[in-house]
């Protein structure tokens, strides 16, 4: 829980308890906990342990798109020879028909 202060005109100032990812909001892993300062009593502890259990939740959900994100660099990685071949195949064919052509204004002139 982090301990925050209101910017808003109407409460400006006065200070409550949020998640630390309180803007974030619920469907990207903040949980949107909020109690003022002034307010604080037993039901905090139970709040706590709902923020404890969806920082974990962010953690993995964090973890599981650093794996997803190795693994597409991975097989980039993996994918970039056989692109090269490609590329090398292209630049001959085109180095080979310049030759030609060249060859050709060449026989001309």
């Amino acid at each position: 829980i982090v301990l925050r202060t209101a910017k808003a005109t109407k409460n400006r100032g006065k200070q409550f308890w949020g998640c630390p990812r309180y803007k974030i909001g619920s469907e990207n892993g903040g949980c949107n906990f909020f109690r003022w300062f002034s307010d604080c009593g037993v039901e905090e502890n139970v709040s706590c342990e709902v923020l404890e259990a969806n920082d974990e939740r962010l953690v993995k959900t964090f973890e599981n798109q650093g794996v997803k994100q190795i693994f597409d660099v991975q097989k980039a990685v993996m994918d970039l020879p056989s692109w090269m071949k490609y590329l090398v195949g292209v630049v001959s064919v085109v180095f080979i028909m310049n030759m030609i052509i060249i060859a050709m204004l060449m026989g001309r002139a």
